[in-house]
């Protein structure tokens, strides 16, 4: 055999070789619900010959794992909010045990384009990765620089005053939006946030193309499946670059108004249509491109649209078939809506020719349903979600996710008490997220002290992490807003009383920002590098920090 020439049977003991690492691998319990629809070879083929990588994401992935099954055991919720940066991420390791960075703030604040907008995912798809390589490498650097300053301790005593140490590898979840395109632009993107330390992401319902942020209108979600292979595409990348990471399923159905295709029958029971023959001929896109065309207003558009509508007749072919059932003849109208009820519901799965059949059966003549004729302009159906189609939904999404979480339009309790129900109903021990929005009116919502115990009665439902998505947008914003009045009016005064003097009350440590930035750690590297001593040490001799050292001989 020449030097060009590869073994076939050396090949094939390599892959085998490889692929019951995998398989051992998944033979922990780690993975016991997870739903995989490839192999171990399939994987073992696709890693190429390099020797596997541990990337940092992996082992921060099982760490937030183990994190969030101590609170599924303990009935308990990690609870965290959006960072924009390291001031952010290095204050909430003393007291949160999960980092969340927002697709939004993102947006907002750090697209890579550099072009602040509102959250349609239409920022460059490395934007939310680079935020949590940024945020990440910070992370790294707080851990490094702390454990140097406690190495330099010559006694316990010396030790036990600096206090306990903070973990500052706080394991960060992010926020994968829509993927950004097709199941090659979601491998990609998993990609990213795995080498750039992700502990786990979140993946939306959302069509990529259509966007929105969770509290807009206009939200059109995809067909059950294809998010099913979007998530499955997420850990199958995951599992190729033999990372633990951590996968969030989302689902935006709750309030969707428009879904992509009806090829999914476990959507069709959502999918409204006309229900009024007479529009047939009068295809809604029809009706106003022509308006359109004759130079109608939009506000003569939108009457246009609420006259059809209203003459469509439009709602769901249940509704329909119920409607249908009251206008006739039929006896036992009760036990004959049972019947149809029984075979065609939320959870059924029903195909809608099958229902037809049913419905035709049962009361001896078709019901009219048309949800062709309402699509809009966009070529998109129309679609009614809701809390039972966010159930569905989450159904389908959990074996291929490690929690489920369902995009709301308001802090419901009882409506967050139904889908947890719904999905546990099915999946008992699964866990699920909560979105404790900044878009929601909490004072409106419920009282003080509903507001004081919401996350603690949501975490007994099953809502292991909870997050404020917008928290370090808004917190650093009413900041910056009152300072900078206060500023305008005092002075310095508003400086050193409303902040360097509230940082030493409370410990801040960034009030020695020299020693918080690591600039006493970069010393030591260059002491090190030196043979123990640099002339040029930053935090020698004559820096001001030197000032907050507290004056014992005035004690």
């Amino acid at each position: 055999m020449d030097a060009t020439t590869q073994d076939y049977q050396t090949l094939k003991k390599q892959l085998g070789a490889s692929a019951r690492e995998i398989e051992q691998w998944w033979s922990d319990p780690r993975w016991k619900n997870t739903k995989r629809i490839y192999s171990a070879q399939d994987v073992a083929a696709r890693r190429g010959t390099f020797p596997p990588i541990q990337y940092p994401s992996s082992v921060q992935a099982k760490k937030l794992y183990k994190v969030l099954q101590e609170h599924r055991k303990r009935g308990t919720v990690a609870r965290t909010f959006g960072a924009l940066d390291p001031i952010h991420i290095s204050q909430m390791a003393k007291y949160l045990d999960t980092i969340y960075v927002s697709g939004w703030q993102c947006s907002s604040t750090a697209s890579t384009s550099n072009e602040p907008g509102p959250d349609l995912a239409d920022y460059p798809m490395d934007t939310v990765p680079n935020k949590v390589d940024h945020l990440f490498k910070a992370q790294l650097f707080h851990d490094r620089k702390q454990l140097e300053n406690r190495a330099r301790a010559t006694s316990q005593k010396e030790l036990d005053a600096q206090g306990p140490p903070i973990d500052y590898m706080t394991p960060i979840i992010a926020d994968g939006d829509a993927g950004h395109g097709g199941l090659t632009a979601v491998f990609k993107l998993t990609k990213m946030f795995i080498e750039r330390g992700a502990a786990g992401i979140h993946m939306e319902d959302q069509a990529s193309t259509n966007k929105k942020c969770g509290h807009m209108a206009g939200r059109c979600v995809i067909p059950v499946q294809e998010h099913v292979n979007r998530l499955s595409t997420v850990r199958m990348c995951a599992d190729i670059m033999h990372s633990d990471l951590v996968i969030v399923a989302r689902t935006d159905s709750e309030a969707a108004t428009l879904i992509s295709s009806t090829i999914d029958v476990r959507d069709h029971y959502y999918v409204v249509g006309a229900t009024n023959p007479e529009v047939e001929d009068q295809p809604f896109a029809e009706v106003m491109d022509k308006a359109i065309l004759a130079g109608a207003s939009s506000s003569e558009l939108a009457q246009i649209e609420a006259q059809w509508c209203k003459k469509a007749g439009l709602k769901l072919f249940h509704e329909a078939f119920a409607e249908e059932l009251q206008k006739s003849n039929v006896s036992n109208k009760e036990r004959v809506l049972a019947e149809f009820q029984r075979k065609v519901g939320p959870y059924t799965g029903t195909p809608h020719r099958e229902a037809q059949k049913l419905a035709k059966k049962l009361l001896g003549h078709e019901v009219y349903f048309n949800w062709d004729v309402p699509r809009v302009r966009e070529g998109l159906y129309r679609y009614q979600g809701g809390t039972q189609c966010a159930v569905m939904r989450a159904r389908a999404f959990a074996p291929f996710a490690d929690l489920v979480w369902m995009e709301s339009n308001y802090p419901d309790y009882p409506q967050a008490k139904q889908f947890a129900e719904g999905v546990r109903e099915e999946f008992p021990n699964h866990m699920l997220a909560y979105n404790l929005s900044p878009s929601f009116n909490w004072t409106k919502a419920m009282s003080t002290e509903e507001q004081g115990t919401f996350i603690e009665r949501l975490g007994k439902l099953g809502y292991n992490w909870q997050f404020i998505t917008l928290a370090g947008l808004h917190t650093t914003a009413l900041a910056v807003n009152n300072f900078s009045r206060e500023f305008a009016k005092h002075g310095m005064k508003a400086y050193a009383q409303n902040v360097q003097q509230k940082e030493m009350d409370e410990g801040v440590d960034v009030l020695k920002h020299q020693k918080w930035s690591g600039a006493e750690y970069i010393d030591s590297l260059l002491k090190l590098a030196q043979g123990g001593v640099s002339a040029t040490a930053a935090m020698g001799q004559g820096v001001t920090e030197d000032q907050f050292k507290e004056d014992k001989s005035k004690l």
